[in-house]
């Protein structure tokens, strides 16, 4: 894990794998057994259980520069009421991504059972 990148690298990249994983999954011969697609199902779920932490971390960090009246809108709009819908809008996001995450972990117990045939 290199943690000497840049927050938003990290986000970036991850998107970038997420992106590359849509493609190659077209490919009707992505996922060899079912086996595969557990893994998959499994790996999805703990990327997405880790989305409301750092979305909630992103908040605290742009929170604090607010607090230190460091945050200026360059559009002429109130500062307080955009970060109260920003506020709003990642409490959502964070409570849909928990959401996700959880029927994540569901799906992949049946899928933990499947086997491919001999």
């Amino acid at each position: 894990m290199n943690l000497n990148r840049e927050p938003v690298a990290i986000a970036q990249a991850a998107a970038e794998e997420v992106r590359a994983l849509n493609h190659r999954s077209l490919d009707a011969g992505a996922f060899e057994q079912p086996a595969d697609v557990y893994r998959t199902v499994e790996a999805l779920a703990a990327l997405t259980h880790g989305l409301p932490q750092a979305i909630e971390q992103a908040w605290k960090q742009l929170r604090a520069m607010e607090q230190g009246e460091a945050i200026r809108m360059d559009n002429g709009t109130d500062l307080a009421a955009e970060m109260d819908r920003a506020r709003l809008a990642l409490s959502e996001a964070r409570r849909l991504l928990a959401t996700g995450g959880g029927y994540l972990r569901e799906a992949a117990q049946p899928l933990s059972h499947m086997g491919g045939k001999w």
